[in-house]
């Protein structure tokens, strides 16, 4: 008979026990599950207690109090991450939830030692910036009146500010530098079927869909087109800067206000905004970036930068690649060739039909033109009966001859064509 554990376990096994058994059970649950406030914690190599707690194996390890019993003792808890693949290290004052299990010392018999590990910090606040729930016993320096409103603020909905939307939290003892609480940093409102990962500094992914809505105050820019169900993903880092102040009230991801973006769609319209709503050089043009409506992927951002450090950068379209700029569009190549290939190449112009000529080709036929030139000065410079002529010629034969020894400047070292 399989043997279960936990509230399972609780389940399937009240029936046929006594009322004292369960309470015990519920009891022995209740020791392994805690709720725990951070009271410190180990980011780094300048923590006083980093060789104490394993050096670089001891990163993550927290100093913490039960909730129900701030202050109890000088004795303070230490805690381990429990996931090995997550790093979501709470701040000093959250609440995260303590799990007692097993030391990993010893083998896995029911008498073991155990030890405490914790998992996320928990959403006191419903908020990602911060979820502080500062001991009731605060000290007299900590227990300012300006404290006082903001957390009183924060238990009716607001997130936590100053006058000047900042604060600087006093994380002492040191746990790994500064952590500056802001009172502007919104959270994204889901949509139905959403999965979200936010971070404290108004940086998401958003793993969304199509989501037509009806009477709502926050309508997405990505559902005006399509089936709802149709999948998009959102990257983005930065919230606008004109964000106001109300950090407590969310927002919905905008292509073009948030900082940086990368949009991943499936059958959406994004309504992009830049300054070549259509392709200039191209001469059939694809579909607009605002009426494209099939998968594509967005980036979107102040500057964007692609760097491959020992290979190669390739661009290949099924179809077409523009590249556009309001400024200079510049391809360089500091060691070898810049090809340009195509069954015809226009320069200047999209619609340009006249023909480059052919340098060397030219220079060739020129350089005979002006080698019979120069004879035939010399013919009538020497004449007898066109004694007026004999002048224009030979200044003709100077100019001719000047021109012939600089042929060679007059071809390009670097640009060649076929």
């Amino acid at each position: 008979m399989a043997t279960n554990y936990g509230f399972s376990g609780l389940k399937n096994n009240q029936r046929g026990s006594s009322p004292s058994n369960l309470f015990n059970q519920v009891s022995e649950l209740n020791n392994k599950l805690l709720g725990g406030r951070v009271l410190d914690i180990v980011l780094d190599d300048s923590h006083p207690k980093f060789q104490e707690y394993g050096e670089w194996n001891g990163i993550g390890i927290i100093e913490w109090e039960k909730i129900e019993e701030p202050n109890a003792s000088n004795t303070k808890n230490v805690a381990y991450p429990l996931m090995p693949h997550l790093t979501n290290y709470p701040l000093v004052n959250e609440v995260v939830l303590i799990f007692s299990l097993p030391n990993k010392t010893q083998s896995s018999t029911l008498n073991n030692p155990e030890q405490f590990y914790y998992l996320n910090p928990i959403s006191v606040w419903n908020h990602p910036h911060h979820n502080a729930l500062p001991s009731p016993l605060l000290t007299t320096e900590e227990a300012t009146p300006e404290n006082d409103v903001d957390y009183g603020q924060m238990e009716k909905g607001v997130s936590k500010k100053t006058q000047d939307s900042e604060f600087e939290l006093n994380l002492n003892p040191p746990s790994g530098g500064t952590f500056i609480e802001k009172g502007n940093i919104h959270p994204i409102i889901p949509f139905m079927g959403d999965v979200i990962v936010e971070g404290r500094f108004g940086n998401s992914i958003r793993l969304g869909n199509t989501s037509k809505l009806q009477n709502s105050s926050y309508n997405n820019n990505w559902s005006e087109f399509g089936d709802n169900g149709n999948p998009i993903t959102i990257i983005r880092n930065g919230q606008p800067t004109n964000s106001n102040d109300n950090g407590f009230l969310p927002i919905v991801e905008n292509v073009n206000r948030d900082l940086s973006s990368i949009y991943l769609t499936s059958a959406q319209q994004i309504p992009l905004s830049t300054d070549f709503p259509d392709f200039p050089s191209l001469k059939s043009n694809p579909a607009s970036l605002k009426e494209y409506n099939k998968n594509q992927i967005i980036l979107n951002s102040g500057r964007l930068v692609f760097n491959s450090n020992s290979d190669s950068i390739f661009l290949t379209s099924k179809k077409s690649i523009s590249i556009n700029s309001v400024e200079d569009t510049g391809i360089f190549s500091r060691n070898n060739n810049v090809i340009l290939q195509g069954k015809e190449i226009k320069l200047g112009e999209k619609n340009a039909s006249e023909s480059v000529i052919l340098g060397n080709k030219f220079m060739e036929g020129f350089d005979q033109l002006l080698f019979g030139i120069s004879l035939l000065c010399d013919t009538l410079s020497s004449e007898p009966f066109l004694f007026a002529s004999s002048p224009v010629a030979a200044n003709l034969k100077v100019q001719a001859e000047n021109m012939k020894s600089q042929l060679n400047q007059f071809l390009s070292k670097s640009v060649k064509t076929i």
